[in-house]
């Protein structure tokens, strides 16, 4: 199993709900902003247009993904492939990973990557979601994650991401990774 590529992917199910869903509230912000613009309310119509464009961002990046085909995580004897948007991946030597932080936020779990140096990383990261990164790091968790409540075969990622790196306890929404780096 050492010498294998394993590929692990994301639920077609969940990204398909994602996909209408995005399309739905996309399409509904942008409609009514539409609306609130023709009666003269601008604000509240920029606000649901910014919502809108927001949504449609997302119904690209998940519509990419069911199309596409691509792993979500690709782990090689070498390395570990972390595919951040759909058509970039980002190679990580095993030996560059210091371990794994699972969080759980609302109902999502994600698998962040504690790197020894964050910053060699940094300037990798896609245009496309580096706000999303830099805001995520602000808010007190890794920069790079593994969106872990979408990924099929769950047990065999953790299992693997165990024999390889190590794994760090599950972190709550309260507790933040940056606090225990500190």
């Amino acid at each position: 199993m050492k010498d294998a590529t394993i590929s692990f992917y994301e639920s077609k199910g969940r990204l398909l709900l994602l996909t209408i869903g995005s399309l739905l509230f996309g399409g509904a912000g942008v409609y009514f902003s539409y609306v609130l613009f023709e009666e003269g309310s601008f604000f509240i119509a920029l606000i649901l247009l910014i919502c809108g464009v927001f949504f449609l961002f997302f119904l690209t990046m998940h519509a990419k993904k069911l199309m596409t085909g691509e792993p979500h995580v690709v782990m090689t004897p070498e390395s570990l492939q972390l595919y951040v948007v759909p058509s970039e991946k980002i190679t990580f030597p095993w030996e560059d990973i210091e371990g794994c932080l699972p969080y759980q936020i609302e109902s999502n779990t994600f698998i962040g990557l504690v790197l020894k140096d964050e910053e060699r990383y940094a300037s990798l990261m896609p245009k496309k979601v580096a706000k999303l990164s830099r805001m995520s790091v602000k808010m007190g968790y890794p920069r790079y994650n593994i969106v872990f409540s979408h990924l099929k075969e769950k047990e065999l990622l953790l299992e693997e991401l165990e024999k390889r790196v190590g794994i760090l306890e599950i972190v709550e929404e309260d507790k933040h990774y940056n606090d225990e780096r500190a």
